[in-house]
This record gives structure tokens, C-alpha cells and sequence, in this order.
């Protein structure tokens, strides 16, 4: 059902529960004052009923304030007071038949004068007693309807709530969707007015899937055609230093081995950034050790740190497993402990420590670098942006392919200056299995 009929019947239908109860609780309170409006015009016709002149005294059967009576006056023909229910009050005898508004002893009347060839009957109210009578009538028939209003105020909010909450089953869906996850929103139960809005999403999720999956074959393409040139032409440096021993060439040939190594090394790191934001699917998570990968990727970076002479240590290893991708945290890893190797001076030290703390584990690379200014700090994760002076080895691409790789695992990354003397202290945080 469309949320437009929804909201019809459910308003229709308060509505109408409302006027039939203001109409049935205005009718019992009103009909309580005209039974005494009534009773008393029975009293006054039975005391005044007749032509015989008035008695001595006419008995009061029954309580009442005299200023709602009506005054009641009867003439014969010749003019003679037959009746006057109240001789003090002098209206005076109207000549012809019909209603009319006068002003007597101070007080306004609403008269009402029947003129035959043997009698003159004519009977008066006062106005104040007409307005009040209307004024109590007025409020006895609007205060159900102002008790209504609050209540039918909660029935609506609640009406509304049980509209929109398949507006919010939608919305909770979506929000709750992953990044990646390509598959089109569920269209049942959704309301006739917004499954056009679904359907467009929808539409729009699978032209996404299609760009992404494009983007994903050009990386796998580019990665091949970036690759093989360089590989080839280090080959052939290789081929040259060892047809040609000239001393000068020999230099040469080492810078241009430098520069080509620095290039492959910036291309996978381009490549694998790209492949992280290109991936719409992310590898299925296993069981790893933290310990196990931490000591590879130390292993790997020992040469560079043995060439700075850096003394490379783990100060602490807790058994730490947790659920991910191992590829992943070997890049997250690596790349905390090479940018630590690489910015800290010749002759320094840099500190390894994995941590079983609780329920989390925590990987922390120390070192006694020059540190980053804290004017820099916001920026770190930027791709490109190089905290470190130009002349520091480096592409500015380690922290934010870092990052992208925890962020796929569930993992998070800090980096901060140390407390405890000069240098860096980056940490990856990850849930403990």
C-alpha cells in the first residue's frame, strides 16, 4: 500500500473517532442545560397557564434563579392585567404580534408579543440571560473537542511514526550497507511512492558495479605494462655492467639502476593503491598472527636499517591473532617500520612492539627520528604529502596506502609524536581473536 492511501485512511479514521466522540460528549453536556432551560419554561407555564387574575402568592416548587424566568404578562381585551409574573418589571403592552428588542428598568429584552381580538399575551427574556445561555452552550460543546486536541496530537505522532517506519527500515538498510557491497536494495515492501527512488539507486549501484569493475581490469592491465618495461630495463642494466668495466659508465649505470628501482618502487605503490580503491570485494578474513607478520616484514627491512646502521629490534612480542587479511597487514606493517628506518637518522634505533591489550592487539614502531611538526599532523594521510625534507628518500605514499589497507581489515592507525624524547610513534589498532 502507497504511504499517500496509508496516510488517508489513518487520518480519515482519527477524524472520525474524533467527531463522533466531541459530537456525543458535547451532546451529553448540552443536553444537561437545556433540561434545566426546559424544566423551567414547564414550571412557568404551569404557574401562569389560564386567564384568572394572579393568586396571592404563587408557590415555589422548585429552585431556580428568578433572573432566568421569563416575565409573562396577560391583557384582555379592554387592557386589563390579567397575568404578571413579575409586577416590579414594567414592559410596556405591545400593540401588534411579533418579536422585538427593547430596553426596560435598565436591562435590555428580547419580546415576544401575540396580539387576538379577546386577549394580548406577551412574553419577555432578558438578553444577558440569552447570552449567557449561548456562551455555556458555546463552551459545553467546544470543551470536548479541546480535550480531543491533545490526545488526537499523540495518536497522529503515533500514526506518523508507524508511516515513516518503513521509510526508516529503508534508510536503516541502506546506512547499514557496506562500501563494497554492490548488490541492489531490496524492493519489497517498499512504498508505492518511493520505489521509484529505489529503483533509480538500484540503477545507479549497478552502473557503479560496471565502473568499478572496469577500473579494476585497467589496474590489473597497468600493473602488467608498468611492470614489465622497468624489469626489462634493469635487466639490461645488469647486461651492460657486466659487458662494459669502464669506471665512469659504472657510475652511471648505478645511478640509473637507483632511479629505476625508485621508479619500480613508486609504480607498486601507485598500483596497490589503486588496487585498494578499485577492489569493490574484499578478501575473505582468516585467522593471522600479528607476531609472525610483524617479524617478516622486520626481516625485510633489516638490510636498509643494517646500511643506516640502525639498531632494528622488537622490545615486545605478545601472541596476537586476529582476524584478517594477512597480505594487508604485511603492507600496513611494512610500511610503518620502512618509514620509521628511513626518516630516523644514521646510527639511531627504532623499536618494534606487538601488544595483546584486552581484547584489542596493538602493533607499535617507534623511533628517534626528527619527529613531524604538529602543523603537519592533520596532513599525514594525505597521498603524496611528505612531512620529512625533500631530500629524505621517499614518494609520500606509505601512511595513506597504510591506511587504506586498515581501513579494509577494520584496523586503525595513529601516529603521533613521542612523549618520552625526539621521534615517531605510530600504532595499528585491530580487534584481538
Amino acid at each position: 500500500m502507497s504511504l499517500r492511501r496509508t496516510a488517508f485512511l489513518w487520518f480519515a479514521g482519527l477524524m472520525a473517532v474524533v467527531g463522533i466522540l466531541a459530537a456525543a460528549t458535547s451532546y451529553w453536556l448540552v443536553r444537561g442545560e437545556a433540561a434545566v432551560f426546559l424544566d423551567s419554561q414547564l414550571r412557568q407555564v404551569a404557574l401562569y397557564v389560564g386567564d384568572a387574575p394572579d393568586s396571592p402568592a404563587l408557590p415555589n416548587v422548585v429552585e431556580h434563579d428568578p433572573e432566568d424566568d421569563f416575565l409573562i404578562q396577560v391583557w384582555d381585551a379592554t387592557g386589563h392585567t390579567l397575568r404578571n409574573s413579575d409586577p416590579a418589571i414594567g414592559v410596556e403592552r405591545r400593540g401588534r404580534t411579533g418579536f422585538m428588542t427593547v430596553s426596560e428598568s435598565g436591562e435590555d429584552w428580547r419580546v415576544f408579543t401575540l396580539v387576538t381580538p379577546l386577549r394580548t399575551v406577551q412574553v419577555s427574556q432578558r438578553i444577558q440571560v440569552r447570552q449567557e445561555l449561548a456562551t455555556e452552550a458555546a463552551l459545553r460543546a467546544a470543551l470536548p473537542i479541546a480535550l480531543l486536541i491533545p490526545l488526537t496530537w499523540l495518536v497522529l505522532s503515533w500514526i506518523i511514526d508507524r508511516i515513516m517506519v518503513r521509510l526508516n527500515r529503508i534508510a536503516v538498510a541502506v546506512s547499514h550497507r557496506d562500501p563494497l557491497d554492490a548488490q541492489p536494495i531490496p524492493v519489497e515492501g517498499v512504498p508505492a511512492e518511493i520505489l521509484p527512488f529505489v529503483q533509480s539507486i538500484n540503477q545507479l549501484i549497478q552502473r557503479l558495479r560496471a565502473l568499478i569493475e572496469r577500473q579494476r581490469r585497467f589496474v590489473s592491465d597497468a600493473a602488467h605494462e608498468l611492470r614489465s618495461p622497468l624489469s626489462a630495463l634493469q635487466i639490461q642494466i645488469g647486461n651492460l655492467r657486466t659487458a662494459n668495466r669502464d669506471p665512469r659508465l659504472e657510475d652511471l649505470l648505478a645511478d640509473m639502476d637507483a632511479g629505476v628501482r625508485r621508479s619500480s618502487g613508486l609504480v607498486g605503490q601507485l598500483l596497490r593503491l589503486a588496487r585498494y580503491d578499485a577492489d569493490a570485494v574484499k578478501p575473505t578474513d582468516g585467522q593471522i598472527d600479528l607476531t609472525a607478520i610483524t617479524l617478516a616484514c622486520m626481516a625485510q627491512i633489516a638490510p636498509l636499517a643494517e646500511q643506516k646502521s640502525i639498531d632494528l629490534g622488537i622490545v615486545r612480542k605478545d601472541t596476537a591473532q586476529c582476524l584478517g587479511h594477512a597480505a594487508d597487514f604485511g603492507v600496513i606493517i611494512g610500511n610503518l617500520i620502512d618509514n620509521a628506518v628511513r626518516h630516523t637518522p644514521v646510527g639511531g634505533a627504532v623499536d618494534v612492539a606487538v601488544i595483546r591489550d584486552g581484547e584489542a592487539v596493538t602493533v607499535e614502531v617507534a623511533d628517534n627520528g626528527g619527529g613531524i611538526a604538529p602543523e603537519n599532523m592533520p596532513r599525514i594521510f594525505e597521498r603524496f604529502f611528505r612531512a620529512a625534507p625533500q631530500e629524505t628518500e621517499g614518494s609520500g605514499l606509505g601512511l595513506a596506502i597504510a591506511k587504506a589497507a586498515a581501513e579494509r581489515n577494520r584496523a586503525t592507525i595513529s601516529v603521533e609524536n613521542r612523549m618520552d624524547g625526539p621521534g615517531l610513534l605510530t600504532r595499528v589498532r585491530v580487534a584481538a581473536r
